[in-house]
């Protein structure tokens, strides 16, 4: 780099110094611009809005563009398995981060955050347990991610199976690609319910929490995330850094030391 500097001011030395000074300023910034990277980061569908802030954040601090690509974190491990361009990922569960450790796609996996799993629905209707979610629910339907893939809904049905209900309300279960879209029907009116994340009620504010679920009733919820290529390592120390952790909070996830 430096020799290329030396040449460039040898090669203007005839040159006055005012002009002089006006082409290096604009080679300066050409070489700045050319620096600036941009990073591509997959990641759950329950982040979304706090990753649009986080990102927006880190682009301010770093100088680096961040291209975010959203799916259910079932999805986005799959794709990263198979050599999709992604520099970092963010999965909304251990298991899905530890599969693609195992699968070589990634090297080290950090966890980031929590979150609380609830009921969601547009009314305020009182559900002091799961009794009255079967007494409430009719013979309408309960939205949720897919039970046997996507981590909001394996959490989902683990927490039905603990309270015994899991049998009498399966019929009813509309099952969606991620736990957005399971939460869209309930805003839509299709269910009356949904199994959905305490952080998912900030971004949706039509719909209201009804019930939450004890942290022993499900597996863990452990958001975790790794560094797909050399270039993630800087996003991926910014997750964990206090003003990404700040911004977590601000759209409903928790720190990990609240269930650990």
């Amino acid at each position: 780099m430096l020799n290329h500097i030396s040449n460039l001011l040898q090669r203007f030395e005839g040159i006055k110094g005012r002009h002089l000074a006006t082409c290096v300023a604009i080679w300066v910034s050409a070489v700045q611009i050319v620096q600036a990277e941009t990073l591509t980061v997959f990641a759950a569908s329950s982040l979304r809005d706090a990753l649009g802030e986080i990102a927006t954040d880190f682009e301010t601090q770093s100088g680096d563009d961040v291209v975010l690509v959203f799916a259910a974190s079932s999805a986005v491990a799959r794709q990263v398995a198979q050599g999709a361009p992604a520099d970092a990922v963010l999965l909304a569960d251990k298991d899905w981060a530890d599969w693609l450790l195992a699968e070589g796609a990634v090297t080290e996996v950090s966890p980031f955050a929590t979150n609380r799993l609830v009921v969601v629905g547009r009314e305020d209707t009182s559900i002091a347990g799961m009794a009255d979610l079967v007494a409430n629910l009719g013979d309408s339907r309960i939205a949720m991610a897919q039970v046997e893939a996507v981590p909001a809904g394996r959490y989902g049905k683990a927490a039905l199976i603990t309270h015994g209900v899991w049998r009498t309300v399966e019929p009813q279960v509309v099952q969606a690609a991620n736990v957005r879209a399971a939460l869209r029907f309930v805003e839509r009116g299709d269910a009356r319910f949904g199994i959905g994340y305490a952080s998912d009620l900030v971004a949706l504010p039509t719909l209201s929490e009804l019930y939450s679920f004890a942290p022993d009733t499900h597996p863990k919820i452990v958001y975790s995330g790794a560094q797909v290529t050399p270039a993630g390592a800087s996003f991926m120390a910014y997750i964990q850094s206090v003003e990404a952790q700040n911004s977590l909070a601000l759209w409903g996830f928790e720190a990990l030391e609240i269930q650990q």
